[in-house]
């Protein structure tokens, strides 16, 4: 998983060279993702399509040899190699997708954190060039969160306890991340992190025993983790066959995950730096783009071969 991380890592950096913007640069690369894995996308919907066809069939054998498990799996067997297709080739892209979607995580953090080291090490030595920060749109930092609760640079005294030292990383050091962490607690930091809003005004929540620290000036607007939400809703719906039978148990596993996962889009893009929070929504929407034109294209060949469906 390393050497994957590493090898993304690389290409996006190969990208930046010539883009010059990072935000815009992980929009690219995502697309180069998805033309990659278009073809085994297409394979799947395709597959999945021809299960939808041959479900009543399956259902048709379970009832039959519901109480002859082996006799059943055998007629199973034996359906999928007259029908010609394969249970799990709808599972390639996922199979794929997570590994890619893990690596990019950690790839994407190490890069936020050489650049937000970086950033620190050059306001200690007086070099910081404020104009250079990597902005997109309505975010002004790109490593930091999409988020009104988030600093446009690190807030003051912050620990920064994301970041680590990582072997091979001539930022990354362990000598560079210490001093980065007792800068912040200097009063020189305090006098830069004013002027970006990187302190806090403490709202204590009337009746409650809990308070929320606001920054003067926020990092963003929270876009990217609501539109993070709705595309992956969107997506997911996009990905179920329609008009395949499914079970009651298949349909409250359907509906769990139709809502699991938009939340859980939210939660991680709220909290991850906004260049992850770009690459997921473009993932989101790219596919859901490219989802629509593979079920086009499958439905019309549907209405030219109407005696193929069962």
């Amino acid at each position: 998983m390393f050497f994957i991380s590493a090898f993304l890592k690389d290409v996006l950096e190969y990208i930046y060279r010539f883009v010059g913007n990072y935000g815009w640069s992980v929009v690219l690369f995502t697309l180069l993702i998805r033309l990659v894995v278009l073809p085994l996308d297409i394979k799947s919907r395709k597959s999945m399509r021809r299960m939808a066809v041959v479900q009543p069939k399956m259902e048709a054998l379970q009832k039959k040899y519901a109480n002859d498990r082996d006799k059943l799996n055998q007629k199973m067997n034996e359906l999928y190699r007259k029908e010609r297709v394969n249970p799990l080739s709808g599972c390639l892209p996922m199979l794929l997708s997570l590994p890619i979607l893990f690596c990019m995580f950690d790839a994407m953090r190490v890069v936020a954190n050489e650049h937000t080291v970086q950033m620190i090490l050059n306001m200690m030595n007086g070099t910081f060039d404020a104009s250079k920060m990597q902005s997109f749109l309505w975010i002004k930092n790109v490593y930091q969160p999409d988020s009104f609760m988030a600093t446009i640079i690190p807030a003051v005294g912050d620990k920064l306890s994301q970041i680590a030292h990582v072997g091979g990383s001539s930022i990354l050091t362990q000598e560079n991340i210490d001093a980065v962490r007792a800068f912040l607690n200097t009063d020189a930091y305090r006098a830069i992190a004013e002027q970006f809003g990187a302190s806090t005004y403490v709202y204590r929540a009337p009746m409650l025993f809990w308070t929320i620290q606001i920054p003067t000036q926020f990092n963003g607007l929270f876009i990217l983790p609501l539109l993070a939400g709705a595309s992956q809703f969107f997506s997911s719906k996009l990905m179920t066959p329609a008009g395949q039978a499914q079970s009651a148990q298949q349909q409250q596993t359907g509906k769990m995950m139709t809502w699991f996962f938009p939340i859980f889009s939210i939660w991680i893009c709220s909290t991850s730096t906004a260049a992850f929070s770009i690459y997921w929504v473009a993932v989101n929407i790219l596919q859901i783009v490219q989802q629509y034109f593979i079920n086009l294209y499958f439905e019309r060949q549907d209405k030219a071969k109407p005696e193929e469906v069962v």
